[in-house]
């Protein structure tokens, strides 16, 4: 079998938990190759894993510019991008002739937004400090009239494992899936085997080791977060 460098623990050795788990341990039955078995670790990771867990290490920053020919709305491609979500904070930045940078002030609310700016309104040109995420758009108020630098706060989706079909190719992110989390995207994946063929009661039993290992894995973000003290809203 052909493995790729995506964990520190090899594929091969995630594939085998997951075989061992759901009893799929031949890997010559053609409806448990392991590219299939592969996808569904795949699936777990990108589409399930984001929602589950909100690990503190896949935090990050998506940054762009903006300027006087960017189209507005602006689009948003989340799978493109390989984020999960986008949201505030949000900032916005020009760099001469005396580099400074403000807080957008964040809107996922079409009324609440159209509301303090028109939405056929003429509006001069000038540094944007307002921005409504909406129908995977961006609406910058008012309209850039230079060169600014966004940066706006994102959750990151991990690269695919290795040899599968379902890749997230387009992803732009330089991170892998860690050691830690090895055993809870494997049994998470164990779980879309068992309830895509009925095996429930098996299910029901993969699911209380699963828990165990998702609890592992949040314990990590809580201690990340057991250090910053929550700071005051005004």
């Amino acid at each position: 079998m052909t493995t790729g460098p995506v964990l520190p623990q090899s594929t091969s050795s995630v594939l085998q938990i997951l075989r061992n788990v759901t009893g799929r341990v031949d890997q010559n039955d053609p409806a448990f190759t392991n590219q299939i078995m592969i996808d569904y670790l795949n699936a777990f990771l990108q589409q399930e894993h984001p929602q589950e867990v909100r690990i503190y290490q896949n935090q990050t920053w998506w940054e762009f510019t903006i300027d006087e020919t960017t189209v507005n709305p602006y689009p948003v491609d989340l799978d493109a991008l390989g984020f999960s979500t986008i949201n505030a904070p949000a900032y916005i930045a020009y760099d001469a002739p005396n580099p400074t940078s403000f807080p957008l002030f964040w809107y996922q609310s079409p009324s609440d937004f159209y509301a303090r700016w028109p939405w056929q309104a003429v509006f001069t040109p000038q540094m944007p400090t307002y921005v409504l995420y909406w129908n995977n758009e961006l609406t910058f108020r008012g309209p850039p009239d230079r060169e600014y630098n966004v940066r706006i706060s994102a959750y990151k989706i991990d690269y695919s494992f290795a040899d599968g079909s379902n890749t997230n190719a387009g992803s732009i992110l330089s991170n892998v899936p860690n050691a830690y989390l090895t055993r809870y995207l494997a049994y998470g994946a164990a779980l879309d085997i068992l309830s895509d063929y009925g095996e429930m009661d098996k299910y029901n039993e993969v699911f209380q080791v699963y828990r165990r290992y998702r609890a592992q894995v949040l314990a990590r973000t809580w201690n990340q977060w057991q250090s910053q003290r929550t700071g005051p809203d005004f």
